[in-house]
């Protein structure tokens, strides 16, 4: 009996460092009319926050930032919840008419979240770094 409990107890202990690896998508601001769709891989979890079909927001979740930022590219200054930020055009651009922009938040030791926003006009360029605003990053 003495075995089972500590092979239980051991079950449960291997369990919490795997579930504290699974990132869950933050909280998106209340009256926002999106919707998360989570998608998980190995190292990174990435949300992407729909307007129905078509993705409008995306964070990716991960130990280390997948883009460089550079200075040149630098447009707009602002802030993802508590955390201040400059926003950049991202440097590979395919030729649309939407406007996009990209930033990475440090959240901790090893801990990013890279977020960006595809709009569709200047409006809701806006409208959209206004909502990320409101995206609490932990």
């Amino acid at each position: 009996m003495n075995k089972l409990r500590l092979l239980a107890l051991l079950a449960a202990a291997w369990a919490v460092p795997a579930a504290a690896q699974e990132a869950a998508c933050p909280a998106l601001p209340a009256g926002s009319h999106l919707h998360w769709q989570q998608q998980a891989g190995d190292g990174f979890t990435v949300c992407r926050a729909l307007d129905g079909e078509r993705q409008v927001l995306g964070v990716m979740l991960t130990s280390q930032p997948t883009v460089t930022l550079r200075r040149r590219y630098r447009e707009e200054q602002g802030a993802i919840g508590l955390h201040e930020v400059h926003w950049y055009q991202p440097e590979i651009v395919a030729p649309t008419s939407e406007r996009k922009r990209v930033t990475v938040v440090e959240l901790g030791k090893k801990r990013y979240a890279q977020v960006w926003v595809d709009a569709a006009s200047d409006d809701e360029l806006q409208q959209l770094l206004s909502l990320a605003r409101g995206i609490a990053l932990y």
